[in-house]
């Protein structure tokens, strides 16, 4: 499908889920969103397009799990839904180590709610606004067989936020990312593609919390239906490299993650849309739950 695994959505699900005690990445979440990059992700648009890309996630939290995978908090559930715009334009003349340099920047809003029995009157928390936006840029590269790009972008932390919500939209973490994505035809119409990042985040000065680097590797094995319509497996597997720190001290709370699931695809040369859902298998010190996505592209 022709630019639309270029896929991700500038969001965070909440800035404090929970105590810092009981998740990891203050609250079991980051900057980056984890698994929508499974469809073509190495591919860039050409020298002088622009795509905008809409990215539409509904996330069903059914728990919050401790570093065993017990569930840490009885009877905690939630849903967020998460929307945002990304603007990518590929430059027409500067090339970077032979390869084409496009400019981005994406802007998130983000509702939700979630419901914590065993705060008592404070169980529950809603929340709506503008997440975290998005600024960076990629080099890509193509042959037949091969696409690859590398992806830098600044995370900055301007989304709605507030250190006594239970759920927040931004989280006033300023983050840098950093991610090397390819896609591989090996034979006729059959794609396999992923996308490998790194994920640094600065302090929460609110909190005086500083979440661990997280790496991420989004995957997705495809098969090309017919010339348009493609179905396949997508997912991500996500470990969070060393601690977090609370007031400059390490704390553990590493998080981890696995999520896997169907997907379909359908795209032109102008415009296409992914739709996926991904079941959760494996969580640690983060959110349980699963995922449906439906995101889309235009060509201009």
């Amino acid at each position: 499908m022709n630019n639309a695994g270029v896929l991700r959505i500038a969001m965070c699900l909440s800035g404090s889920l929970v105590a810092a005690s009981a998740c990891a990445l203050e609250g079991g979440t980051s900057s980056y969103p984890s698994g929508v990059v499974t469809v073509m992700s190495g591919a860039v648009g050409a020298p002088g397009e622009t795509h905008v890309y809409s990215y539409n996630k509904l996330i069903d939290i059914n728990s919050i799990r401790d570093g065993q995978g017990d569930k840490s908090v009885p009877k905690a559930k939630g849903k967020i839904r998460a929307h945002a715009i990304r603007v990518v334009h590929t430059l027409e003349g500067p090339k970077f180590l032979g390869g084409d340099v496009s400019l981005q920047a994406a802007l998130p809003y983000v509702k939700g709610h979630i419901d914590i029995p065993v705060l008592g009157p404070n169980e529950r928390d809603s929340t709506s606004g503008m997440g975290d936006p998005m600024f960076g840029f990629l080099v890509s590269w193509m042959s037949p067989t091969y696409l690859q790009n590398i992806d830098i972008e600044l995370i900055e932390p301007w989304g709605k936020y507030d250190k006594n919500a239970l759920i927040n939209p931004g989280n006033n973490t300023r983050a840098l990312y950093l991610a090397y994505a390819f896609t591989w035809f090996p034979i006729e119409r059959v794609e396999l593609s992923s996308k490998i990042s790194v994920n640094y985040s600065f302090e929460n000065k609110a909190t005086d919390y500083k979440s661990g680097m997280q790496l991420v590797a989004d995957y997705g094995l495809n098969y090309r239906v017919t010339q348009n319509w493609l179905a396949g497996i997508g997912g991500f597997i996500s470990t969070q490299l060393n601690d977090d720190q609370s007031h400059g001290q390490d704390i553990g709370n590493r998080s981890r993650s696995t999520k896997i699931g169907p997907q379909v695809g359908y795209a032109t040369r102008d415009w296409g849309f992914v739709a996926a859902y991904q079941y959760d298998v494996y969580a640690r010190n983060t959110s349980g739950g699963d995922t449906i996505m439906l995101n889309g592209f235009l060509k201009f």
